[in-house]
């Protein structure tokens, strides 16, 4: 129970405002439940931050408060006097435990675990995720965020107005950013940056309540932090190729068609009239640099960084992975494309705009030409005319090898009788020689991943949130509606009720 003297002094003001707030939603709640969502979020709230100042006995409690309102939630228990009571004095508990932690006795040890016993007896049935003081550390830590910001992200997702859910949820997955771990835990780096992509437009106010595409990836991703937090608390690394993440992947790979583009970089010329002038602006007659030599030290950056786009993609192994690389791979080149026609640089644009297809499949081909021309960008020592003609000989097609000599015997006759029995019987029989001794060694193929074709419809929630939008425009519209809305309409009823 110990944890350095600036954690421990940001830790008590952090918890006795957690514990001041949930004493405020019990205790005006004696004859009716408190406000359930609130009462969870603060007891996760205290759970968090005792679980990472090594506090373990308030965690243990307040993850004893937090399975009771999530029981309550839950329709697992009701409310009652005798259960008011318990809570009250699970809070009055914490307060003095509170001031016990900078001199933490045996006695206390046992008051917090006589009380986390009383709170598993009123609530038996709902899921422990609170660290033992015996599991105390990295990966308990990681237990407990995954399955806060799944909680916190199936809220948003239920009240998808409710913008205090949304900044509990963001205050967590901010809080795991910050921990080194998790680049150790495939696929969470992936699925926290998505969670917060998805989520900014709404914390900044460009959206007023979610897209159903973000909601399908908010609900992706609380399904596979849910998930990762039950593997890492059994003592097993997340399973990379579940269903979980391809749902997310897919989720991710959708919402990402919707994100806008880079900024176009228009030329200066092209702002002006075609003819010679008088112009604002004319070129100086020395100028200090050239256009190419500007356009390598504008690149240059860009090039490095997609050199190492392309390494990981090379090693990477998971869809979440593989989707978010071939995304971030995508506006790579289209930055990439952007400076290019800037600069007038027709060739390397052309290029990067070819290579953007590719470049979503993560195609070894095409990951190893763009990493050439990342080279050749990359590189000072090639000079301008050298890069020009180093990237024509890049774009320029493979030549074909050389046609096999003709045969010694002329077949400009067909054959007929026994020659042509015995033409018939080598070329079966060379056939057959294939199965022994092939012509060359089988390339080895990556395996497929094979997304069912359920994990890309409507479901649940997100289907009404779709026949929602198909009502919006219908309405707008006006007239009758064509017939094959109103048959999707039909089908999203039957896929609202799956789940």
């Amino acid at each position: 129970m110990t944890s350095p003297v600036g954690l421990l002094d940001f830790f008590i003001l952090e918890a006795n405002d957690s514990i001041d707030r949930l004493d405020g939603a019990i205790t005006g709640a004696a004859t009716r439940a408190p406000d359930l969502d609130l009462l969870l979020r603060h007891a996760r709230t205290l759970r968090g931050s005792s679980t990472m100042a090594r506090q373990n006995g308030i965690a243990e409690v307040a993850g004893g408060i937090e399975r009771v309102a999530r029981a309550l939630r839950d329709g697992e228990v009701t409310w009652s006097q005798s259960l008011h009571a318990s809570l009250v004095a699970a809070v009055d508990d914490l307060k003095l435990l509170l001031r016990s932690v900078r001199n933490w006795s045996t006695a206390d040890e046992r008051r917090a675990q006589s009380r986390t016993a009383e709170l598993a007896r009123l609530a038996p049935d709902a899921p422990r995720r609170t660290p033992t003081p015996s599991s105390a550390g990295g990966s308990a830590f990681l237990v407990a965020e995954t399955g806060d910001i799944a909680d916190a992200l199936e809220q948003v997702v239920r009240r998808p107005g409710d913008r205090e859910a949304l900044a509990a949820a963001l205050r967590h997955v901010r809080t795991l950013r910050g921990v080194a771990s998790v680049r150790d835990v495939p696929p969470l780096p992936e699925v926290v940056d998505a969670i917060e992509r998805a989520a900014k437009p709404l914390e900044i106010g460009t959206l007023a309540t979610p897209t159903v595409k973000q909601l399908a990836l908010l609900t992706a991703a609380a399904m596979l932090l849910r998930r990762i937090s039950t593997e890492l608390g059994g003592g097993r690394r997340p399973d990379t190729n579940s269903p979980e993440v391809r749902q997310f992947a897919a989720a991710a790979s959708a919402l990402a068609e919707d994100a806008p583009q880079a900024d176009h970089i228009v030329p200066i010329a092209a702002l002006f009239h075609g003819d010679t002038g008088p112009h604002l602006v004319s070129t100086s007659p020395n100028p200090p640099t050239t256009p190419p030599e500007r356009f390598r030290m504008e690149v240059v950056s860009q090039a490095e960084h997609l050199r190492r786009l392309v390494a990981d993609a090379r090693t990477s192994s998971d869809p979440a992975s593989r989707e978010r690389l071939g995304r971030e791979l995508r506006t790579a080149l289209r930055a990439l494309e952007a400076a290019a026609v800037s600069f007038d640089e027709k060739r390397v644009a052309g290029i990067a705009r070819d290579a953007v297809t590719n470049a979503a499949t993560l195609d070894p081909r095409a990951l190893e030409s763009l990493d050439r021309l990342a080279a050749l960008l990359a590189d000072p020592r090639l000079q301008s005319s050298d890069l020009a003609r180093e990237i024509e000989a890049l774009g320029r097609p493979a030549p074909r090898a050389a046609a096999s000599a003709a045969p010694a015997r002329s077949r400009t006759m067909t054959p007929t009788g026994r020659e042509l029995k015995e033409f018939l019987d080598q070329g079966i029989e060379s056939l057959g020689r294939l199965q022994d001794k092939p012509l060359r060694e089988p390339t080895p193929l990556p395996d497929e991943q094979i997304v069912p074709i359920q994990e890309l419809l409507y479901r649940g929630r997100a289907a009404v949130e779709r026949a929602r939008t198909l009502r919006d425009e219908l309405r707008h519209r006006g007239g009758a509606p064509p017939q094959d809305v109103i048959d999707e309409l039909y089908d999203l009823l039957d896929l609202a009720l799956v789940e």
